[in-house]
């Protein structure tokens, strides 16, 4: 049996073409209607190799230096619940530890919106060259907004929409966070319940919660997505690429047409290193919102009922994330005291 996947290649540069627009959305929504995940490539603004550096700058500082940055759950002098750094939690299944950042100077007018939302991002001024890992940070979020949104657009153009048919449900005041994690070899012999017979996981098997993620996995191996015949194969890293899947809200935008593949990372001989961008809706998005499609589902569409992909009308996106994220483990207190 093959254990890798090739998957399509999107091409942002190719998009820019109004001779190819049209064929690059339907290349892009027939790639989300059958394997649900894709390459993309020439995200404009996107240096991998700084970024790569940067989280390993970040993840080399001390266990004093994190906990500083860490958020209320383990650092009660930090007020912040989302926003922030997580250590390793050797006792569970996944094991990496995070930072998360999401947008700056962002006035969020929505009066319902939930106060984790709000958060300032929690910065490591103390760092050795931070100036410079700050500045590459708020410029890298800015080219996955970016990216994300030019998704989106060929995603409606793809579905026979109007390009801006997604537009007011991410615009202005976006959730999209920026993740970047370590996964280091263990230390120890990995709980039972983090075994897959030979493969021992080090991030648990998972869809996204959101909308769109746009991942980099760098020159590392380790990700793995359930296929048709549901079997585990390996995504190959593609070093100058991201990595785009969907999140359960777009497969349920869409009726479960659009799919929310299954995935999972596992462990490597060395430490790896992966920044996800998670590209997410207003607080108040309506999930019930569908995707009106006008053509038949001509590509090899099968519906599926294990993500319970039925509109969900007055739901708003934020009160809907909340209850999803409190399934991981670095989440799972995020609303205690």
């Amino acid at each position: 049996m093959d254990t890798n996947v090739q998957l399509p290649i999107i091409d942002l540069k190719r998009a820019q073409d109004k001779t190819q627009r049209l064929r690059v959305a339907e290349e892009l929504a027939k790639a989300l209607e059958t394997i649900g995940f894709l390459y993309v490539d020439n995200a404009p603004g996107v240096d991998l190799e700084s970024l790569l550096k940067n989280a390993k700058r970040l993840f080399s500082l001390s266990s004093a230096e994190k906990h500083m940055m860490a958020k209320h759950k383990w650092n009660s002098i930090n007020k912040n619940r989302y926003r922030g750094y997580f250590p390793l939690q050797p006792e569970d299944i996944s094991y990496k530890e995070g930072f998360e950042i999401g947008i700056e100077n962002c006035p969020f007018n929505d009066p319902d919106i939930h106060p984790l939302f709000t958060e300032p991002n929690l910065w490591p001024c103390y760092m050795d060259g931070f100036d410079e890992f700050l500045r590459d940070m708020k410029q890298y979020y800015n080219a996955m907004l970016h990216t994300g949104t030019e998704i989106l657009r060929l995603l409606a153009l793809g579905s026979g929409l109007d390009e801006y048919w997604f537009e007011s449900m991410f615009l202005p005041d976006t959730l999209s966070t920026l993740r970047l994690l370590h996964y280091p070899l263990r230390s120890s012999s990995p709980p039972d319940t983090a075994r897959d017979g030979d493969k021992v996981l080090c991030c648990s098997e998972h869809s996204d919660s959101g909308f769109v993620t746009l991942l980099t996995t760098f020159h590392y191996r380790g990700l793995q997505i359930r296929n048709q015949h549901g079997e585990w194969v390996d995504v190959e890293p593609r070093p100058n690429s991201l990595v785009m899947n969907i999140g359960d809200i777009l497969s349920k935008t869409s009726n479960g047409r659009f799919k929310a593949t299954r995935h999972r990372v596992v462990e490597t001989s060395i430490d790896r290193y992966s920044v996800p961008f998670f590209f997410e809706p207003r607080y108040s998005a309506e999930m019930g919102r569908m995707i009106p499609f006008k053509d038949v589902m001509k590509n090899n569409y099968t519906k599926t009922n294990e993500y319970d992909l039925v509109s969900e009308n007055g739901v708003k996106y934020g009160p809907w994330l909340i209850g999803k994220m409190q399934q991981f483990a670095e989440y799972k207190d995020i609303l205690k005291s």
